[in-house]
């Protein structure tokens, strides 16, 4: 769907957007002469007058649909530069396996559709990442790689300025520098390229650049007069490039489908969708640093999506692909500029420039258009390897700098090639180096939400350090997994057998690859030659298909030992304990429950002689959330679980009770006076019962009485504080 904008055609300051749209226009142009220059290089200079209009007329069809399409008023675009310099490549690697083939209709055409594709794969990246809102994936590049290829494109330039400067590339620029001419003419581009650069960066405003532009040509056609050159001489001499005569669309009368080479616009492919990758990494880091430049919220999905259209009319001259100028957008808001005017002024601009692009091209000198390639390169230089890595460390440093050596050794692509493999080999070290273990702690400090009596909880106190938790996160692989086995094989507990069980919970575990289902059936193997159990917590489905096919699982009456929840496993670990070291196994009674709470007989018989004994057989319930308070209750034999009611969750465990516990004790102490939770019976069991009556007639009659039912209150809910407390400090720690 396309939406054009009715807003933004009214300017803070008509003179602004005028000024600013025609300066933006003719710096559209020159850059246009120096990217068609870059492209055609060398043998295919003849084609120039066609290329160079073909960008105008593509840098104008994307300012013009940009103008109407963005959210935002000022939105300034330009051609994608890294896009020009790969072209260039490609061209250059055409010319060599077509020969004399590539300066006639058979190269042109080949190199307009290789040119379309690469803006059609452009818009077709953009939409896909746009209209499915997948930017966030964007980030995933390591900012360092970034940096490499933007030096890497940066290296690319500096090789077109130097063919254009002394015809010959980079290989042959020794043997072109014996010759004392070629040093003289290589100086003289580097001078006029520092000329401009100084202009730029002196009078920061719209029209530096072109004006020195201006400058730099005026100056080159007055000293050629004084010298007597003439054009021809000046072709002779290698200062003004070798146009035959005919106008552009002479030259576009060539162009044929059928001539096109196949086979080799194919072996591009990968160059043209790193086109596209390039240009989809540009276009989101240049809305973000616009929307931190204005300080103005923006649709980056839907401006990507809309940007991704304009591409289609790029693509449909044959023009490379653009995208978001942001320095540009950012200045020129600085300087006043505030509607979408200064956008269509400029294609307009290059729609004048586009027509008489073939008059001018034969006059416009090559130290121009070389000076404009080393400013560019240098400018690409400066940004991505001195002013975008000041805060690199020494590894990320290296890292931009082996990318660009790659490409200046070996080629662009493998360059490209090498920054992925980097990007991968980075993300692996670095996640690796995040602790796959977010906790470990020992059932001595870290505890179930089962309610035991005094004496099993001393005895956990005591043997719960033979119990280990690791709590793990994040997505495990080797480099992770190993880790984790390390810490548990290098464990002197884990080989003398002291520990008798360890639980890894995998709730926070967001995935795991082949190699870390392996280090688990590794990790079963060294604890359970030791005598230690394996028990697994929050584990999915899948994995827990996985665990058990690798045989990773230790078995219990031939149940694997895999809980759904934490809680349930630590639960299941202190029961292991117990059992093992309990001393005997005698069933307390309500009287002896109490004095290990009270360490003061004294208190019990007169506390018990006012309690009722209750009865509950097993999937019976105590009572129900909600309900009022009917007073206080203390388990002398079995089990009962507290649920809460959820609403989307439905029932949940939030408490279970062994004997010694007191039940119920906190409603009678709250505003309402209503039950929280739901107490059901797990099997059939006894508690003994101090209605909500007795106690109001106790705190009226029996004063010492009621102190010591308080007390045991007080002391219930310290111990539940206390829990809470610590639980909470050991996961934050």
């Amino acid at each position: 769907m396309i939406t054009l904008r009715k807003t933004g055609f009214r300017p803070r300051s008509w003179p602004a957007d005028i000024s600013l749209g025609l300066f933006d226009g003719l710096d559209n142009a020159l850059w246009c002469y120096a990217f068609a220059s870059v492209i055609f290089a060398g043998a295919m200079a003849s084609f120039l007058p066609l290329l160079v209009g073909i960008l105008l007329f593509g840098w104008a069809l994307l300012a013009i649909w940009t103008a109407l399409t963005s959210q935002k008023n000022l939105h300034v675009v330009s051609l994608d530069e890294q896009a020009v310099v790969i072209l260039a490549s490609i061209a250059g690697l055409m010319v060599a396996e077509m020969g004399p083939g590539a300066v006639g209709p058979r190269g042109l055409s080949t190199m307009l559709v290789i040119m379309a594709l690469s803006s059609l794969a452009v818009a077709g990246f953009f939409w896909l990442i746009g209209h499915y809102r997948l930017t966030r994936l964007l980030e995933l590049m390591p900012y360092p790689v970034i940096c490499g290829f933007m030096a890497g494109i940066g290296w690319l330039l500096l090789e077109a300025g130097v063919e254009i400067a002394v015809d010959t590339s980079v290989a042959g620029v020794g043997e072109a520098l014996q010759d004392p001419m070629n040093v003289s003419k290589l100086l003289l581009y580097l001078s006029a390229a520092i000329f401009l650069l100084v202009a730029s960066l002196r009078w920061r405003v719209a029209w530096a650049l072109p004006g020195a532009s201006v400058v730099l040509a005026v100056v080159f056609f007055v000293v050629s007069g004084i010298h007597g050159l003439g054009r021809e001489e000046l072709v002779q001499h290698g200062w003004l490039f070798d146009i035959p005569s005919g106008s552009a669309l002479d030259m576009l009368g060539q162009f044929s489908f059928a001539a096109v080479n196949t086979n080799f616009v194919l072996s591009m492919l990968p160059q043209i969708l790193t086109i596209a990758f390039l240009a989809l990494l540009t276009q989101s880091m240049s809305l973000s640093a616009l929307m931190a430049a204005d300080g103005e919220d923006l649709d980056t999905s839907s401006e990507i999506s809309d940007m991704g259209k304009g591409n289609v009319l790029c693509a449909l001259i044959g023009s490379p692909p653009g995208s978001t100028d942001v320095v540009a957008s950012s200045v020129y808001r600085e300087f006043g500029a505030s509607s979408r005017w200064t956008s269509l002024i400029t294609a307009g601009v290059c729609l004048v420039m586009a027509l008489v692009g073939s008059l001018i091209m034969p006059w416009v000198p090559k130290l121009l258009v070389g000076a404009t390639v080393f400013l560019f390169a240098w400018q690409l230089f400066h940004e991505w390897m001195y002013q975008n890595v000041r805060g690199f460390q020494p590894i990320d440093f290296a890292i931009v700098l082996i990318i660009l050596a790659t490409v200046i050794f070996v080629g662009f692509m493998p360059g490209i090639l090498v920054g992925i493999l980097l990007a991968l080999l980075l993300f692996v070290l670095r996640y690796s180096m995040i602790s796959a273990i977010q906790g470990h702690y020992s059932l001595a400090d870290y505890r179930s939400s089962v309610e035991r009596s005094q004496a099993d909880n001393e005895l956990l106190d005591t043997h719960g350090g033979k119990g280990l938790i690791y709590t793990l996160r994040g997505f495990l692989f080797f480099g992770t997994a190993n880790a984790i086995l390390d810490t548990i094989r290098d464990s002197d507990r884990v080989r003398s057998g002291r520990y008798r069980v360890i639980l890894l919970d995998l709730k926070r575990v967001t995935g795991m690859d082949i190699s870390a289902l392996n280090t688990f059936a590794q990790i079963r193997t060294i604890c359970e030659l030791a005598g230690v159990r394996v028990v697994y917590s929050g584990v999915t489905q899948e994995t827990r298909e996985s665990l058990l096919m690798l045989d990773a699982v230790s078995f219990e009456h031939e149940q694997p030992l895999i809980f759904d929840d934490a809680d349930y496993a630590v639960e299941y670990m202190e029961d292991m304990l117990l059992e093992r070291y309990a001393s005997d196994s005698h069933v307390a009674t309500i009287s002896e429950l109490l004095a290990d709470i009270f360490e003061d007989r004294d208190k019990v018989e007169p506390l018990v002689s006012h309690m009722d004994r209750v009865e509950v057989a097993a999937g019976e319930a105590l009572f129900e959330q909600g309900e009022p308070d009917s007073g206080l209750f203390m388990l002398e034999r079995g089990s009962m679980t507290a649920l809460i009611q959820l609403e989307n969750d439905g029932l949940k465990r939030v408490k279970k009770f062994r004997p010694g516990v007191l039940i119920g004790e906190l409603s009678a102490y709250t505003p309402e006076r209503i039950r929280t939770a739901t107490v059901v019976a797990d099997e059939d069991s006894v508690l003994y019962h101090l209605s909500a009556e007795s106690l109001a007639r106790l705190d009226a009659e029996n004063l010492k009485l009621a102190a010591s039912i308080h007390e045991l209150v007080a002391r219930t809910l310290g111990g539940r504080i206390g829990y809470m407390n610590r639980r909470l400090f050991l996961e934050l720690g």
